[in-house]
């Protein structure tokens, strides 16, 4: 078993999840490579009820279509969010986050009553068979409105889906590899074809179990010619030739990778990063867990390259430190006070949860640099840093007490542990006596001997959290 360091640990938590405790990360490292991945890969053996009680707790999803204020776009948002912050499931919500971002379906154009069930179907099927996962997705209310096939009849075919089933969801314009295109324009015509008269019912009185049917009467009953064959294709054969090809296999290795390891090149050494997992993907009958699996406990992963070789996603600078932290969280109750902060600042930073920008998702690593997405970073981390339990709190927030277990007896260890466990982050010398020198000087600058009491801790400490967060080296991931 190959064994696995303190900071390859907490590089995994990080990308398998959103980054734990210290004692989430040491038990990570007795487990080793294969073992930790697998611990967070087999998630449905994790106990999750303290989660799924703070859940049926806080929300109530009853009857979506009651304008009663229960359930509405900012509740599914405050309730991903719960769910991200205080689950022991972290892969679980993080491949979900990465499916929302692949399959990108948004509520500028969808109901909530769509949308929430959707994320439940990506969160149920994120590790089957590739061919399942796209076909229930294909199948569901919120992308058959998104991509306007409920309007793809016979004799008025509707190309939206058929095109972006291909060029975003499986094959890419071009094969990830050989550079060669994977389809035609007529292809794209012809199945289009095959998915007319795919649409649902909705169901009034559980509207998120909506069904999905084919109407024959809306259906092209013809033959079509796809990828050089020629049958009476319908939508489930165009998408098994899909899953079929290894075009998909590499293509998907290229979306994972991108989002978990580090961005491919079209360099002839990525190329064959590429080929090698798509190889996964083809031997395992399209198996998206055992694909995973070869890519988590690989060399490329835990390479120098990878690790924090990627910048934080709004929702991981967010949902990350509360969670390294140990910070408390209060998502509120339904009609009364509700937390919606957490959404709201990923808003701000450019990734609007259940909204993004357009059906190729978020522009992931440098799309979240820019001035005015720095500040809301910032400003989140001082709200982080400076929010204190008081009457009924909401959101998150840190007691002194939390903060002073990770306080020693001298500012260099203090600024180590807490550059740990926020991390771990290795900024250069300068970076660390800048830092040491904030503990050690009073607020007109004049230097103070360090020393752990309440004062320090509610003020100098809580200061230092704000400091680490604003460093560039915790906007990696």
């Amino acid at each position: 078993m190959a064994s696995i360091t303190n900071d390859e640990a907490a590089h995994l938590l990080r990308r398998m999840g959103f980054g734990g405790s210290p004692a989430e990360i040491d038990d990570l490292v007795t487990r080793g490579r294969e073992g930790a991945v697998d611990y967070l890969l087999n998630y449905q053996l994790i106990n999750n009820s303290q989660m799924d009680d703070l859940l049926a707790r806080s929300f109530d999803f009853s009857n979506p279509l009651a304008n009663d204020g229960k359930f509405n776009q900012g509740e599914i948002r405050r309730w991903w969010f719960t769910r991200m912050i205080t689950t022991r499931r972290q892969f679980e919500e993080k491949i979900t986050l990465f499916w929302h971002n692949h399959f990108a379906t948004s509520l500028s154009k969808v109901n909530d009553f769509y949308m929430f069930p959707q994320n439940l179907k990506l969160r149920q099927f994120a590790l089957v068979r590739f061919d399942t996962l796209l076909t229930e997705v294909s199948k569901d209310p919120a992308m058959l409105i998104w991509l306007d096939n409920i309007t793809n009849v016979r004799g008025r075919p509707n190309e939206n889906f058929a095109r972006e089933i291909q060029e975003l969801f499986s094959l890419g314009i071009t094969d990830v590899v050989t550079d060669q295109p994977n389809y035609t324009e007529q292809d794209v015509k012809e199945i289009a074809r095959a998915f007319t008269g795919w649409t649902f019912r909705l169901n009034r009185a559980d509207p998120f179990n909506s069904t999905f049917f084919e109407n024959p009467n809306n259906h092209d009953n013809g033959a079509k010619t796809i990828y050089g064959e020629t049958l009476n294709f319908d939508g489930e054969d165009v998408i098994d030739r899909i899953c079929r090809r290894v075009a998909t296999g590499r293509y998907l290795v290229k979306k994972l990778f991108s989002f978990f390891v580090y961005p491919l090149t079209s360099s002839a050494a990525d190329k064959a990063t590429a080929d090698k997992f798509a190889n996964v993907y083809m031997s395992s009958n399209h198996s998206i867990k055992d694909l995973v699996r070869a890519i988590f406990t690989s060399d490329e992963f835990f390479s120098a390259r990878a690790q924090l070789g990627l910048i934080k996603t709004p929702v991981e600078y967010v949902v990350g430190p509360i969670r390294m932290l140990g910070a408390n969280y209060n998502p509120g109750l339904p009609n009364q006070r509700r937390d919606g902060s957490l959404a709201a600042s990923t808003r701000a930073m450019g990734m609007d949860v259940f909204a993004p920008p357009d059906v190729a998702g978020w522009d992931l690593n440098l799309g979240w640099v820019n001035t005015a997405a720095a500040l809301t970073r910032f400003n989140f981390a001082n709200g982080l840093a400076s929010n204190r339990p008081g009457n009924d709190p909401v959101g998150p927030w840190l007691t002194n007490d939390q903060l002073r277990a990770f306080t020693k007896s001298s500012s260099k260890k203090t600024v180590k542990k807490f550059l740990s466990v926020l991390g771990p982050l290795h900024p250069g010398n300068s970076v660390i006596k800048n830092l040491r020198n904030y503990l050690e000087s009073d607020d007109q600058g004049n230097k103070v001997e360090w020393s752990v009491t309440d004062a320090t801790i509610d003020k100098k400490i809580r200061g230092l959290v704000h400091q680490i967060m604003c460093l560039p080296e915790f906007g990696l991931n």
